[in-house]
């Protein structure tokens, strides 16, 4: 120590230059880290588009945009808790308690309350998740599966398994999901906006960086002074919230409710988040990669659709897809230890 300090060289300076001395990554490894997943988005896109002279138009565009809109919610929510270390399986059935909530009481308070109070609901299933897995100790698969089956049976019971319509005098709420602005459809000017919000949230707001700060190292975030607890609450409310977003524009765009109508989110979210954790070679969970992952998975729907695929096919190719890219992923970065198994 004595002879670093005569030399003059700090030891911050001697680990920058250890780390600088080892083996260096040849470019196209590096390129393929940050952008592999886009090219995979691009070229699949491309491939598509020579294959049907229809697919590479604004039309169909508009129309994958309008598909993926409450599927991008969902996701969009899920990555805050995939982020800050946890999963929460009652995303899907939060759609449709949101949906439920709305459909009953419009005829009672008019849409605009009916709106605000489905969002709190949905909050409120956030907050009871996050307080069961943080204060309760339990698992969040354990918990969020669990209000899954007890979401689901009171929608049931409540809807009697029938659908609830809207009445369509709702002209200024069925406008959410329906209307247009110019060619536009207007719920993807919404999902514009969320996406927007979401990505501000996540990326440069103390929010964002501490809820990443607990995923990261909850351990450190705590003896940082962070409120691990809080931020773990905070991610489950902001996905519970999401979904209920995803919920209202559903029930606009379907005039009802559906006692069963969210629940197949939840594997096309799942799927879109670790998708989109490859996207510009972050390895983690972000709003952006999320999107790009939603945007993939229905384009290669749409894509394959109209080349003729059948249903079977369009399910294997996009599961096979998202294996190699995240399994190509994984192979560029085969120098970091390992050690998640969950």
């Amino acid at each position: 120590m004595q002879n670093i300090q005569q030399t003059g060289i700090q030891p911050a300076a001697i680990k920058t230059a250890a780390a600088s001395t080892g083996p260096v990554a040849p470019w196209w490894i590096t390129i393929l880290r940050k952008w592999g997943t886009v090219l995979v988005i691009v070229l699949t896109g491309l491939a598509f588009a020579v294959s049907s002279e229809y697919f590479l138009t604004f039309s169909n565009l508009n129309n994958v945009l309008f598909s993926m809109i409450v599927s991008c919610m969902v996701s969009m929510g899920l990555t805050y808790v995939v982020m800050v270390g946890s999963f929460d399986l009652s995303v899907g059935i939060t759609v449709t308690t949101t949906s439920v909530v709305l459909a009953f009481l419009i005829p009672v308070v008019g849409p605009w309350a009916a709106i605000l109070i489905a969002l709190a609901c949905a909050s409120l299933i956030g907050l009871v998740n996050g307080i069961l897995v943080t204060f309760g100790r339990l698992s969040g698969i354990v918990v969020t599966l669990a209000m899954t089956f007890i979401l689901g049976g009171i929608n049931i019971f409540v809807t009697g398994g029938y659908q609830k319509a809207v009445d369509y005098g709702q002209t200024a709420f069925l406008y959410l999901g329906q209307g247009k602005i110019g060619a536009v459809a207007f719920p993807v000017l919404i999902l514009i906006c969320v996406f927007l919000l979401a990505h501000v949230l996540s990326t440069k707001t103390r929010i964002g960086h501490y809820i990443v700060a607990v995923g990261d190292n909850p351990l450190a975030a705590y003896y940082s002074g962070i409120s691990v607890y809080k931020w773990v609450i905070a991610s489950f409310m902001l996905a519970a919230l999401m979904a209920g977003i995803g919920g209202v524009i559903l029930t606009s765009i379907s005039s009802s409710a559906q006692p069963v109508g969210g629940q197949g989110y939840l594997l096309e979210a799942f799927a879109a988040v670790y998708l989109g954790a490859t996207v510009l070679g972050k390895g983690k969970p972000h709003v952006l990669g999320t999107l790009l992952g939603v945007f993939f998975l229905y384009m290669v729907n749409s894509g394959m659709n109209m080349v003729g695929f059948p249903s079977a096919a369009r399910q294997l190719f996009a599961g096979v897809i998202l294996i190699l890219a995240v399994g190509a992923n994984a192979a560029l970065n085969r120098e970091e230890l390992h050690m998640k198994f969950i």
